[in-house]
């Protein structure tokens, strides 16, 4: 279903309201000029991102789009997933509770549109609940829309989740290590870079783009489930659907991989997302029978700064977490926040449900049993899964 929604408050700004995924062929093109305007925003508003989620079938409601135009400009677009729970229309962005950032996708030169489109989102009821488990408060586009929406009747109410560290480049590798860290801490791991070269035919092996192929990919899923995220059932790259999201992300220009080889041995990778001269962390990890080497991860990633500060990348962010190796190598964090905005009796009921379920897992024995059943549920489906394809028809 499309809809337009004219604006009083812009007389050159037409919103328009796109539900099912059909709908992305009519805008492909300008969600991607767009995305190269939206200087500020993260390689998961991009076109292959969310539309890989959608093809695929994983997301809970139907896929909507709220987008902004100028003329023939797109110049903002809010992608959602908006399906039905109590009678009330819950909207989440497009690939929640995956660890990453996610929100409005704005062109910086038309931050008015913001306030257009918390009209058009309450006049038309596009939801009753926003929910949102990756909002950073970095995010100012996202931000400054809740608080349209606060401002228009919304209750809205947020929940640290998780620090986020990063720190800024736009210099040489040896001026930022200086900086950066102690020359004791220099020394130690420029020797244990040197050891673990030393110890066998040590390659680092850089792919960018179109050069990050299947094969590629086959392998570093095979470090991950070699390495200590299988114990902790977090080696999901094996999966197909990632295996094809992280080909779109990389033939789109945005995914770059890391490996070390020792002796033609995979033993360390790092696949990231790099936008707007930005570098992202996405997934990392080496091989359980390497974790007696030389600090291999960091070493893997003092290469990966260095290729980054060669390429002229201005920042660089770690994700998710307070890994003391993220500690190392930062220069400051900022926060993801849990975030949930309701309207009217049921709406309102229920993202005080959520806020309360937030505050229930802060505390810490009972987000360790929270943690455990997850861990549990997904071996059990795992589980299923195996017996499923193995069992003749």
């Amino acid at each position: 279903m499309v809809s337009e929604i004219s604006s009083e408050q812009s007389q050159n700004v037409r919103l328009q309201i796109i539900e099912s995924a059909e709908g992305i062929s009519e805008f492909g093109g300008q969600w991607d000029d767009l995305f190269a305007r939206a200087v500020d925003s993260p390689a998961f508003l991009s076109r292959p991102w969310i539309s890989t989620y959608i093809e695929e079938g994983l997301i809970k409601g139907i896929p909507l789009f709220i987008l902004a135009w100028c003329g023939t400009t797109l110049v903002a677009m809010f992608p959602l997933d908006v399906r039905k729970c109590l009678g009330a229309k819950i909207a989440m962005p497009i690939s929640t509770r995956k660890g990453f950032y996610l929100g409005l996708l704005l062109d910086p030169n038309y931050r008015s549109v913001i306030e257009t489109m918390a009209d058009a989102i309450k006049s038309r009821k596009v939801f009753d609940v926003y929910y949102s488990e990756e909002l950073s408060s970095e995010d100012m586009a996202t931000n400054d829309l809740l608080d349209e929406l606060v401002k228009k009747g919304y209750s809205c109410r947020q929940v640290f989740r998780n620090p986020c560290f990063y720190f800024q480049l736009g210099c040489s590798f040896d001026e930022y290590f200086r900086k950066k860290a102690s020359s004791k801490s220099r020394q130690n791991l420029r020797r244990r870079e040197r050891r673990l070269f030393e110890s066998g035919d040590v390659k680092v092996e850089h792919y960018a783009g179109g050069e990050v192929t299947s094969d590629i990919l086959v392998r570093i899923a095979v470090i991950e489930e070699q390495s200590w995220l299988k114990r902790r059932g977090a080696a999901v790259l094996g999966k197909p659907f990632y295996q094809k999201l992280l080909l779109k992300m990389a033939r789109a220009g945005f995914g770059h991989v890391w490996l070390i080889t020792i002796n033609g041995d995979d033993a360390a990778f790092e696949y990231v997302f790099i936008s707007h001269n930005k570098l992202q962390f996405g997934w990392r990890a080496f091989k359980l029978k390497h974790s007696s080497s030389v600090s291999i991860g960091q070493i893997l990633m003092m290469h990966t700064i260095r290729d980054a500060c060669d390429s002229g990348i201005l920042s660089m962010d770690i994700g998710h977490g307070e890994a003391d190796y993220k500690s190392f190598w930062a220069e400051a964090s900022y926060k993801v926040n849990r975030v949930v905005a309701g309207y009217g009796a049921r709406g309102r009921l229920i993202a005080t449900y959520y806020y309360i379920m937030w505050l229930f897992v802060e505390i810490e024995w009972i987000h360790s049993c929270y943690r455990r059943m997850r861990r549990m549920f997904r071996v059990f489906q795992e589980k299923r899964r195996i017996l499923r394809t193995e069992t003749p028809d």
